[in-house]
C-alpha cells in the first residue's frame, strides 16, 4: 500500500482517492509513473493531488498483466510476420 508522509507528522497516512488523471515516460532503465488523484467525488484543480512513483520495468509489467487481468481485457493475438516480411521488413 502506498503511504506518504506528512510534513508535520512522522507517522505514515495511507493514500486514498479516485484517480483522475495519470502519465508516464521512460526514465534511465525504469518508468516514472506520475499518478493524480482526488477525494473529492467533484475534484477542483486546488483539490488534486499529484504522486510519482518510480519503478523498474519489471514492475510496470506486473502492475499492466494484474490490471489487464482484473479488467478482463486480453492482448490481441500476435500476428505472425510471414517469411517475406522477416527477410525485407
Amino acid at each position: 500500500m502506498a503511504t506518504a508522509n506528512s510534513p508535520s507528522d512522522d507517522t505514515p497516512h495511507e493514500l486514498s482517492g479516485v484517480v483522475v488523471g495519470w502519465k508516464h515516460r521512460a526514465f534511465a532503465r525504469n518508468i516514472h509513473l506520475t499518478v493524480q488523484s482526488s477525494k473529492t467525488p467533484r475534484p477542483t484543480p486546488d483539490a488534486i493531488d499529484t504522486h510519482h512513483l518510480l519503478m523498474t520495468r519489471n514492475q510496470a509489467l506486473l502492475l499492466a498483466n494484474y490490471l489487464m487481468r482484473v479488467t478482463g481485457q486480453q492482448l490481441p493475438p500476435r500476428r505472425r510476420r510471414t517469411l517475406w516480411q522477416r527477410l525485407f521488413g
